[in-house]
């Protein structure tokens, strides 16, 4: 595994964490000023911040569990769930979400997932 692969799970690590503990500090440290998350969706800090926001209001017990990651070059993949205790202790939501990083931080984010069935979006 090269240093920049090293380098880029730990982001994921991050990822993981923070989106688990403190929205802001997620985008701000996990991802870069001009970042674009699916095709452009969303762009840069302020939009993804207000729209982390959004879902956490309408989903406060939400969590993220990632179950694997994997690096090859500047992409993560991550494969995760993300899980919310209000809607049930069995309901839960699986996405893949694939990382592009730049200098440590996430550029460009594909998460796949049926988010129609996910709360603030």
């Amino acid at each position: 595994m090269t240093a920049e692969e090293k380098r880029n799970l730990e982001v994921a690590k991050r990822y993981e964490e923070l989106y688990n503990t403190d929205v802001e500090r997620f985008v701000h440290e996990c991802y870069t000023t001009d970042c674009e998350v699916n095709g452009g969706f969303i762009r840069g800090y302020e939009q993804f911040v207000q729209i982390e926001q959004n879902v956490l209001r309408a989903a406060p017990q939400r969590k993220m569990r990632v179950d694997r990651t994997h690096a090859a070059g500047n992409v993560v993949v991550v494969e995760a769930v993300l899980l919310n205790s209000t809607q049930g202790p069995d309901w839960q939501l699986p996405f893949c979400a694939v990382l592009t990083c730049r200098d440590g931080k996430i550029a460009t984010d594909w998460t796949y997932a049926e988010f129609s069935k996910w709360p603030g979006l």
